[in-house]
């Protein structure tokens, strides 16, 4: 331990940039590094130890549910994953994050925990890695022989509804997933997919998701979802 009770090898985390921290296997935090203690509420990391996610004061009930959730489905598939998060914070502002979650394990390679890392999106370049993420969930390796390949240079306008399914059906999500977060019905999501295919073009869903990546739409956040609270599953692996 060192003067502030903190391990060395998590204190290196703390030197980080980004959001650190560490659950064991019933979702308590054993550790947070400085920036994530702050944005969450807790002037001291060591006041996290040991509480759990629906003891966040400003978050609700809902999320800590699903974080916890999400912890339970990296430790069973042994998988990492990818989550755009987007939430208010104890300071009252509003913050993106991709964080991603994985597998913590003892030295015999056991299970013990998650440990989480995240990312903040202060500016919308950041956001060019959500075209790259698009293209490794969804594109095959054949789509330079299509057609739309290098429509880089589309200029095609949405609503704020056109962005917001366009945005998450990028990500790989079915129009089901897509109506729970949005709070719309299937079939109204399934009509904003047709209107989107028009709008581009595109003479199937594949397609769409292909033109609008090489159009751009991969590379940023719908604004209006920076302000809805939610936690995207982006990727599995």
């Amino acid at each position: 331990m060192n003067n502030n009770g903190i391990h060395p090898s998590f204190d290196i985390l703390n030197q980080l940039p980004g959001c650190w921290g560490c659950k064991d296997i019933n979702s308590v935090f054993v550790y947070v590094n400085e920036e994530y203690s702050r944005i969450i509420g807790f002037n001291n990391p060591l006041d996290c130890i040991g509480l759990t996610d629906f003891d966040i004061p400003h978050l609700n009930p809902k999320y800590a549910h699903l974080f916890q959730q999400q912890d339970l489905q990296v430790m069973q598939s042994e998988k990492r994953l990818r989550i755009l998060d987007i939430h208010p914070y104890a300071d009252g502002y509003w913050r993106a994050h991709l964080f991603t979650k994985t597998a913590w394990r003892d030295k015999s390679n056991n299970i013990i925990g998650t440990i989480f890392s995240g990312i903040e999106f202060k500016d919308t370049s950041l956001l060019e890695i959500g075209h790259w993420l698009c293209r490794t969930n969804i594109i095959d390796k054949t789509e330079k022989n299509n057609p739309h390949f290098n429509k880089s240079k589309l200029k095609i306008f949405l609503n704020t509804r056109e962005s917001e399914v366009l945005f998450l059906l990028l990500y790989g999500k079915k129009p089901q997933y897509i109506a729970k977060t949005l709070q719309l019905a299937v079939k109204t999501v399934e009509n904003y997919v047709v209107r989107l295919r028009e709008k581009f073009n595109a003479n199937s869903k594949g397609e769409l998701i292909e033109v609008a990546l090489n159009a751009g739409f991969g590379s940023h956040i719908p604004e209006s979802m920076l302000k809805t609270q939610q936690s995207i599953i982006l990727k599995e692996y």
